[in-house]
């Protein structure tokens, strides 16, 4: 319900048909009614939205319109009825049969009154069909009622099965003068109708600073069309149109309002902002003349055609019209920097998008639909595959349905589409029509090379712009560069992928009376070769030699040190059995291989060894008491951590003894001694990579004392158990953001 004002005051009413001059009869009626009552100010922001909703009216419901007035000490209320029984927002008309259920009413704003608020409690929004975040459905030509609800106190809405009404309520200012107009309690018990007085003129004005802000430069631009009708002395109509947004060149009607005619018949006004030519004012009126000559013509005092005009009246179109020009000027510049800013943003989160996918297929299926349908109907891309040959890698529709046809009718050879791929493999960009359809094809380029095409169309007679060409044709030279990178990044992976095999023996070898298990884990599994290996060499007694390091880089130079270290480990054990000799001549062998690389830094390597003995032949002295020793075991060191020794009985000790890296020293100052260790049934020899004891977690490392718990908990477990469990706890230690590579090798005696 409409929140009642006072028990006395102004109210009139005015019923209107469905015609075009309708809102130029309502505005009289509001100037008539509150000009001398009202603040000008107040009267402008009435008038601005009686002409919107009245206009509404006129369009969508096509049914009468009435306009009602009420004014008192509490302020001013306006309400807009028309007779269609749809109510906003598109529900059905109300049941007849319920016409004793209070009107369903919708308020954006607090309204004061009982009435309206016991109706929004108890209305649903299934009854209503709008909710309080549903203001932009309601803009029914773009504004609607969002301008009620930015330049009013209150406002709601009634519908019943009788049509509906939009009311809304402005406060008074403070400072207007009460004694200006007084209405009498009896001169108005009841809304009547209001006689419209046709000579009824406002001052001349614009529009107020609080208005203006809070308009658009559209809003503006109707508001003043308005008051420039209201103006003329008789019947007529205005329309405001500006030049080139549409894609076929169709200009766009800003504003339109009352009767209007041909282009002949009208009065035209240039709106020339400092920027240009922005826009066209037409009027139509029986006071005015028509424009003469081939172009528009403006109001020139000195046009003899001009003579019948009053100085006021083309004095107030031309200042309307310059008012009109800043408006629209203002407003193109936002649209071309929104519209710059917008095919930026789209650059920069297309960049992101292409550059976060290190796979190509990835890479080629966004690029396709990246475009789609923020400014193509559909979308192709091609690759130049090595022998030459063209091929159709990922297509994108608006109708998903279509895609397969359109990847059909793409990769047809006797197409049109592949022959104007083919031609624009040599230029950086081609525009061409195929079939009707406006069609830009942009080559791939990156590095020098063309790694494809990327071809977008739109639908007939829908052709790109300029802007959108240099757009559609810088996406295509990132995506070049993006595929280009997933390209070169999977020969990185396949390259570092067989460095890194060849760092590892393909298969743990069977062992006599040995189990033997191993774990890995690359911290930056196919990016770069790391620099821990390991390997398993025979010897010619029969035993094995096992051997795990750690080679001081990554990449390719850690690949090459460990090739050297392994040739020369594989060919010394080989020959012979002492493991300090064997350790000496790799040091030589390392040292004297180069001085350094190329990034200055010399070569050199961790190294565990551990000779196992053929079953049978232990070493004399090394039983322990009371043990029967099943294996006995050759340990030496070169700077690399100290093995642990998991005995069946749950116990673990660190084995060995330190010595020096391999590649830095001199023969005088290296030194490789050696322990030997006995292993019985069920014992078990761990040796790892420093990446275990170093796995960190903020400042704290995984640490000896981790790595001794972690093993007495494997007693029982196999040999590969040990080697998992003990690679799973330091990359759970670190998060599973592992610093270090990791490797684990274990022999274990069966039992």
């Amino acid at each position: 319900m409409i929140p009642v004002l006072g028990d006395e005051g102004l109210r009139r009413t005015l019923t209107l048909p469905p015609a075009t001059d309708s809102p130029r009869s309502a505005r009289r009626f509001v100037v008539d009614t509150l000009h001398g009552i009202l603040h000008p100010d107040l009267v402008d922001t009435v008038l601005l939205l009686v002409t919107e909703l009245v206009t509404n009216v006129v369009v969508h419901a096509g049914t009468d319109t009435t306009v009602e007035i009420r004014h008192d000490a509490g302020g001013l209320l306006v309400g807009v009825s028309d007779r269609h029984p749809v109510p906003l927002g598109g529900l059905p008309a109300a049941n007849p049969a319920r016409t004793n259920n209070p009107p369903a009413t919708y308020g954006m704003k607090t309204v004061d009154g009982p009435e309206l608020l016991a109706d929004l409690a108890g209305t649903s929004r299934a009854t209503t069909g709008i909710a309080t975040d549903d203001i932009d459905d309601l803009r029914e030509d773009g504004r609607g009622l969002a301008l009620v609800d930015a330049l009013s106190t209150a406002w709601g809405t009634e519908h019943d099965h009788t049509g509906k009404k939009v009311w809304f309520r402005l406060s008074t200012p403070a400072d207007v003068d009460a004694g200006v107009h007084q209405v009498a309690p009896a001169a108005h018990p009841a809304i009547r109708p209001a006689r419209v007085t046709a000579g009824a003129r406002r001052p001349a004005r614009l529009l107020s600073p609080g208005l203006a802000s809070v308009l658009s430069a559209e809003d503006e631009v109707r508001e003043l069309l308005a008051q420039l009708v209201d103006a003329l002395p008789s019947s007529g109509g205005g329309l405001v149109r500006r030049p080139g947004r549409g894609k076929n060149g169709t200009p766009d009607v800003v504003a339109a309002l009352g009767s209007t005619g041909t282009e002949r018949d009208a009065h035209r006004v240039p709106l020339d902002s400092r920027d240009g030519i922005v826009g066209e004012l037409l009027l139509w009126s029986p006071d005015l003349p028509a424009s003469s000559g081939k172009g528009p013509a403006g109001i020139d005092p000195a046009d003899p055609g001009n003579d019948d005009l009053n100085d006021d009246l083309k004095e107030r179109i031309r200042l309307v019209a310059r008012w009109m020009a800043l408006a629209l000027g203002g407003a193109h510049l936002r649209r071309v920097e929104e519209r710059r800013i917008g095919m930026l943003s789209f650059l920069a989160e297309a960049s992101d998008l292409l550059a976060g996918s290190l796979d190509t297929d990835r890479s080629l299926a966004l690029l396709a639909r990246l475009p789609v349908p923020r400014l193509a109907q559909w979308c192709a891309v091609y690759l130049l595959r090595e022998d030459g040959a063209i091929r159709i890698a990922a297509v994108g529709h608006v109708d998903e349905a279509k895609a397969s046809d359109l990847s059909d009718w793409a990769d047809d050879p006797a197409g049109p589409m592949l022959a104007q791929v083919r031609a624009a493999l040599t230029e950086t960009v081609r525009v061409v029509t195929i079939n009707g359809s406006p069609t830009v094809i942009a080559a791939m380029r990156a590095r020098r090379r063309v790694l494809g095409v990327v071809t977008l169309g739109r639908a007939v007679g829908n052709s790109f712009e300029a802007d959108e060409i240099d757009l559609l044709s810088d996406l295509a030279r990132r995506a070049a560069f993006a595929v280009d990178n997933a390209r070169l990044f999977r020969q990185q992976v396949e390259v570092a992928g067989a460095l890194q095999a060849g760092l590892l023996p393909p298969e743990l070898p069977d062992i006599d009376g040995i189990e033997l298990g191993s774990s890995y884990r690359a911290a930056r599994a196919g990016l770069d070769v790391g620099g821990d290996f390991f390997d398993l060499v025979p010897n010619p007694d029969g035993g094995w030699t096992i051997i795990i390091g750690d080679v001081c880089g990554k990449g390719a130079e850690a690949a090459n040190v460990t090739g050297v270290a392994r040739a020369v480990l594989r060919l010394l054990a080989g020959q012979r059995n002492n493991l300090p000799d064997i350790m000496m001549d790799l040091n030589r062998a390392l040292r004297d291989s180069g001085h350094g690389n190329s990034t200055g830094q010399g070569r050199f390597c961790t190294l565990a060894a551990a000779e196992l003995r053929p079953p049978g032949e232990p070493w004399p002295g090394q039983r322990e008491a009371g043990r029967t020793a099943d294996r006995v075991v050759s340990i030496c060191m070169a700077g690399h951590p100290l093995p642990v020794v998991a005995r069946a009985d749950g116990r673990a000790v660190f084995v060995a003894q330190p010595g020096t890296l391999l590649g830095v020293l001199d023969d005088d100052d290296a030194a490789f001694p050696e322990v030997r260790v006995s292993l019985g049934a069920g014992d078990a020899l761990v040796l790892y990579t420093d990446g275990v004891v170093e796995a960190r977690r903020g400042r704290e490392l995984f640490g000896d004392e981790r790595l001794l718990e972690t093993v007495r908990g494997c007693a029982g477990m196999s040999a590969q158990g040990i080697a998992d469990r003990v690679r799973a706890a330091a990359e759970r230690f670190a998060g599973g953001r592992l610093r270090d590579d990791v490797a684990v090798l274990v022999a274990r005696v069966p039992g």
